[in-house]
């Protein structure tokens, strides 16, 4: 039986709206934490090695890459977990229309980008 219903395949003319955007922000926050701690816990454990190995992060904590790394980690801990508290209080009953879970998530996306900047401030 054939069905007659349009078909897009043209990811790029589908607009979703900023709740589901949001939502997935969320998990690439998650992914980028992940990796992080890998990145974090290799610094970590160079950094107790011996003596050689805890100058060799502290000259590197100084430089562009470094500091670039911190940065996105973060702003990804940051946004996950404005995230997180924003489906938290959807789980609570919050926020669940369309128009203020779209609302909600403009807010969050808005106070993310205000502490990432504050934070890339204040690393450099």
């Amino acid at each position: 039986m054939k069905k007659q219903r349009p078909v897009n395949l043209d990811l790029t003319t589908i607009k979703m709206h900023t709740a589901a955007n949001a939502s997935i922000l969320h998990r690439v926050s998650g992914v980028i934490m992940v990796f992080a701690i890998g990145i974090l816990l290799l610094t970590l454990s160079t950094s107790l090695s011996s003596a050689e190995g805890f100058a060799q992060i502290q000259d590197s904590i100084d430089g562009f890459f470094f500091m670039f790394i911190i940065f996105g980690c973060l702003s990804a801990l940051t946004y996950h977990v404005l995230a997180g508290v924003r489906h938290l209080l959807m789980d609570l009953g919050h926020f669940e229309e369309l128009a203020s879970g779209n609302a909600s998530a403009k807010a969050i996306i808005i106070a993310w980008l205000v502490l990432s900047l504050i934070i890339g401030v204040w690393l450099w």
